[in-house]
């Protein structure tokens, strides 16, 4: 018989000669992909959100400078001054004081019983394009002054908005740790960036017509707040950097608009 030793002896030298079972090793190219695939993905859906934010930017941009046209458009070509604008033609006043019964005879706005009819104050899908109806001048507020024309400008800036929010200030915030910057800017900068949103939403509240004093009140201290932030944001991310210099001439420029839009001859009609 055969001890338990020389067994062991047998087994030893038939060790060599036994198929051993191989561990599968992954191939080191396939484990880099599979380390940055969860980066690529990241990065796919950060670019579709800046996608999404520089569209709706475009829109809303597009929107502001066409309302004049978009005025024309939804009330003359599709016709709805005629249901929606239900003020009287002798009632109504252009601000350069021109007759708007010759505008509305001009323009056929007559209603179902065949009266001369205009878009006063909250009529049409926007203000009167054909004059300014009750002001010297034409402007953003008194396109938008009318539930259609507010909620349009709302829902196009909404975007923008969130880009401030999740570009400026939050990415600031998350920076912070890496860049040492100091609490009391990041507070600072938030900070402004909530008055600006406040002042904001009062601006959209209190239209021209309803309470045109209290509006230009919130359009002044909105432009203040939001011109503050971006100088804020620029010097947080060092004005001699790209984008800092960026930030600090759409600042400037937006200044300069704003200055020559209050001094620029005023024209009471589009006709």
């Amino acid at each position: 018989m055969c001890n338990g030793r020389t067994m062991q002896s047998s087994m030893t030298l038939l060790a060599p000669q036994m198929p051993q079972k191989e561990e599968y090793s992954q191939p080191p190219g396939e484990i880099h992909a599979q380390d940055r695939t969860p980066h690529l993905h990241l990065e796919l859906r950060i670019n579709a959100l800046k996608g999404l934010l520089a569209f709706t930017t475009a829109l809303f941009v597009l929107f502001l400078f066409s309302l004049p046209f978009l005025s024309w458009l939804f009330n003359d070509v599709f016709g709805f001054a005629k249901d929606l604008c239900e003020t009287p033609a002798e009632e109504i006043q252009c601000g350069g004081g021109v007759s708007y019964v010759e505008i509305a005879e001009k323009l056929g706005r007559r209603n179902a019983a065949g009266m001369l009819v205009g878009c006063g104050c909250e009529d049409g899908i926007l203000r009167d394009w054909s004059c300014a109806v009750g002001t010297t001048s034409f402007s953003i507020s008194y396109f938008i002054s009318t539930a259609p024309g507010t909620g349009a400008m709302a829902a196009l800036s909404a975007w923008p908005c969130i880009g401030m929010w999740f570009y400026g200030a939050g990415m600031l915030r998350k920076l912070s740790n890496t860049e040492g910057t100091h609490a009391a800017t990041l507070d600072f900068v938030g900070g402004t960036l909530v008055a600006f949103q406040f002042f904001y939403g009062l601006f959209l509240m209190n239209t021209t017509c309803l309470a045109p004093t209290f509006h230009a009140i919130s359009v002044t201290l909105f432009n203040v707040a939001a011109v503050v932030h971006y100088l804020a944001v620029a010097y947080t991310v060092d004005r001699s950097t790209r984008a800092g210099l960026y930030i600090t001439i759409s600042v400037a420029v937006g200044v300069v608009a704003i200055a020559l839009g209050a001094v620029w001859p005023e024209s009471p009609s589009w006709l």
